[in-house]
């Protein structure tokens, strides 16, 4: 049976008729457990997020506090230590220098044959690329008028020789009449008339005597003329070479004497030694030298060298150009080398002062002229004018004001002054 509550409902929490008494009391034991443990729990595991929270703050915290400190602390060494330049050792130059040059490939002799004598051509031996031999027939030709002349000249010579002959003859005469007459003297039957005509007479023979002489060589001279025009109707190779042109075929009709209107008939080159001439400015004209040797070779196939020889200078610079006319010859025998060519040549001249060579950065270009930083045994800056000589591009020559094996400094810039102590570095390769 049920109780009922003071206000008259029925109390829950009332034991119930024939239930066991022990049972709402264990209830209510275990409702109050459950409600602290959940609370336990909750405690401890906010408890565990704090600490939790408070490690993982610490963790990221103290890294990065202790790579400021280091950040701090470098930069202070840093700060408080030399600043880090790069330097450059100073080295000796060589004692010779090579200069190369282009250069213009000539013939040593170079030739072009016209005709002497007026006529055709007869026979041709000779083409283009034909080698040749000095005094080799290259071509002939036929001119019978200089045949007719030249015999009438031979003919003209012995007239005269014979006129020369009846001259002397003559004078001969001539004198014995006038020694008669003078031994048989005047009053014996001839008359000091009759010598005096015999003395005119003694003198116009010697005088036709020496008329005929000069005939015969007036005579003389005309047959070596036409023989010489005879002669002209063979061309020949004035000198060993190759056939470059030819312009002439049998049958042809050629003028003498007429190079300006006419074409040349045959051209001819020697090649076996070829003449390259080059033109050497102002700044290497001085150490140009007949004699000295040089190397020439193509740009093509810088490895195939030839050597040659200066034979011969301008001795006196060109005033538009301020260069210097330089031949040199280069023995050709395989005729590796033609005419025409542009050639590279290499000159080796002696130095005559002593230099040595720094990298271009390290030059410093002050007002006051070229500077460069030398560093001491201290690693003090000191700066020095110095006197340049050739710019190579990643490197400048020093004439003066700095020895082989000296330390510079490269890109010094303006915030390095006098005496700053630095830390070289050497450069990167």
């Amino acid at each position: 049976m049920s109780t009922l509550s003071l206000t008259g409902k029925p109390n829950p929490e009332a034991p119930v008729e024939g239930a066991p008494s022990a049972g709402p009391a264990v209830v209510r034991r275990g409702g109050r457990l459950g409600r602290s443990r959940t609370g336990v729990r909750v405690m401890a595991l906010g408890g565990l997020g704090v600490v939790a929270l408070a490690g993982a703050l610490v963790a990221g915290t103290v890294p990065r506090l202790r790579q400021e400190r280091a950040v701090n602390a470098e930069a202070a060494a840093v700060a408080s230590s030399a600043p880090r330049v790069t330097v450059a050792v100073a080295r000796a130059a060589a004692t010779d220098a090579q200069r190369v040059l282009p250069g213009n490939a000539l013939p040593l002799l170079d030739a072009a044959l016209f005709a002497r004598t007026n006529g055709y051509i007869k026979a041709r031996d000779v083409d283009i690329g034909d080698r040749v031999t000095e005094g080799q027939l290259l071509a002939e030709i036929t001119a019978p008028d200089i045949d007719d002349q030249l015999a009438q000249a031979r003919a003209n010579l012995a007239q005269s020789k014979a006129n020369f002959a009846l001259a002397q003859a003559n004078a001969e005469l001539a004198k014995i009449t006038l020694d008669r007459d003078i031994r048989t003297g005047p009053g014996t039957g001839v008359s000091q008339q009759q010598i005096d005509q015999d003395r005119a007479t003694v003198a116009t023979s010697l005088a036709q005597v020496e008329s005929t002489k000069a005939n015969i060589q007036v005579n003389e001279a005309a047959v070596q003329r036409f023989a010489d025009l005879q002669g002209f109707q063979k061309i020949v190779a004035p000198f060993p070479g190759v056939i470059t042109a030819r312009n002439i075929d049998p049958g042809d009709l050629v003028s003498a004497d007429s190079p300006n209107t006419s074409k040349e008939l045959f051209h001819i080159m020697r090649t076996d030694v070829l003449r390259v001439f080059v033109n050497v400015p102002q700044v290497f004209a001085p150490g140009i030298k007949v004699g000295q040797s040089a190397v020439l070779y193509q740009r093509d196939t810088p490895a195939k060298q030839f050597p040659g020889k200066v034979t011969r200078t301008a001795d006196a610079l060109d005033p538009n150009t301020r260069t210097l006319l330089t031949e040199v010859q280069v023995p050709n025998p395989d005729n590796a080398l033609r005419p025409g060519m542009y050639l590279q040549v290499k000159f080796v001249f002696d130095r005559n002062i002593p230099s040595v060579l720094i990298p271009a950065a390290a030059l410093a270009t002050r007002t006051s002229g070229p500077r460069i930083g030398v560093l001491d045994d201290q690693h003090r800056v000191h700066y020095r004018a110095v006197e340049l000589g050739r710019d190579y591009g990643n490197e400048i020559e020093v004439l003066s004001g700095l020895k082989a094996e000296e330390t510079v400094v490269v890109h010094p810039g303006d915030d390095l002054p006098e005496g700053t102590v630095v830390k070289p570095v050497a450069p990167t390769k």
